[in-house]
């Protein structure tokens, strides 16, 4: 049995990534010196790719620049460390059919070498260190990848009981199913059939590292949004035990609230 230390964290949504956020996190790399880093995807905030009009003035370039920076200083906080990026619906929306126009996706596409006008490499950490582990489907096979028995997906749901619903249908029995998109983190849970039937999966999310009141949601609720990140450890065996292998906590950096009070 091999026993793995792994951090999680997601939707950056560089560059409307929180600086003080994103500091937090690597500091909290740097002290933890995880075997894994995984991350959850919404690493691009894929704006030029919206269906949404909008009033930002940065640039897809800006966004690529943005999220090299963000990984060198990962890697350099934990060199030892193997990366793992699981695509989320921004990433994909870049690649995605109806977003930009086919005639020009290669040219913004973020799995090929992206360079600025002046010769720069602006996707160099991503391609050069991070492994492309999944895709951003709605599957148990290609949208997760797994350590034992903790599965990790960007998300794909955005209801009240979608980090449960999504640990039954992604993960395994007695494991762990880590996700992000909903920018809600969420503990360490048992999935339960009813208040007093639980059931053997488990879940968590680790919110977001982004600012937390972007316009599309100015008039909506937000106040569980929250900057955090997951970390713990994984036993590798050769076949499935019928028990918990793993451990496994969120960390809160701050909720809305604090965010918006600061």
């Amino acid at each position: 049995m091999k026993s793995i230390k792994w951090l999680a964290f997601g939707c950056k949504h560089a560059p409307l990534t929180d600086a003080d956020a994103m500091a937090w996190a690597i500091e909290r790399i740097r002290e933890l010196q995880p075997d894994v880093i995984v991350d959850l995807g919404d690493a691009f905030e894929a704006d030029s790719a919206s269906r949404w009009p909008s009033e930002y003035d940065f640039t897809l370039d800006d966004e690529y620049r943005a999220d090299n920076e963000h990984r060198r200083r990962i890697r350099e906080a934990a060199p030892n460390a193997k990366l793992v990026f699981l695509p989320g619906n921004h990433d994909d929306n870049i690649l995605a059919i109806g977003r930009i126009d086919k005639r020009m996706r290669a040219r913004c596409n973020w799995q090929v070498r992206q360079y600025d006008d002046r010769d720069r490499w602006l996707n160099e950490e991503l391609l050069t260190h991070w492994q492309i582990k999944t895709k951003h489907l709605y599957c148990r096979q290609r949208g997760v990848y797994r350590l034992g028995q903790v599965a990790f997906a960007h998300g794909y749901e955005h209801g009240s009981n979608s980090d449960e619903f999504q640990a039954i249908l992604l993960g395994d029995p007695f494991g762990l199913t880590v996700t992000a998109h909903t920018h809600r983190p969420m503990p360490v849970t048992q999935a339960q059939r009813t208040k007093d039937v639980p059931l053997p999966y488990w879940y968590a999310n680790v919110g977001c590292l982004r600012d937390l009141k972007p316009s599309y949601v100015a008039r909506k609720r937000t106040h569980r949004w929250g900057q955090a990140l997951a970390h713990g450890t994984a036993q590798i065996t050769k076949s499935p035990r019928m028990s918990r292998q793993w451990t496994a906590t969120v960390e809160i950096f701050r909720m809305y609230d604090a965010w918006a009070g600061r």
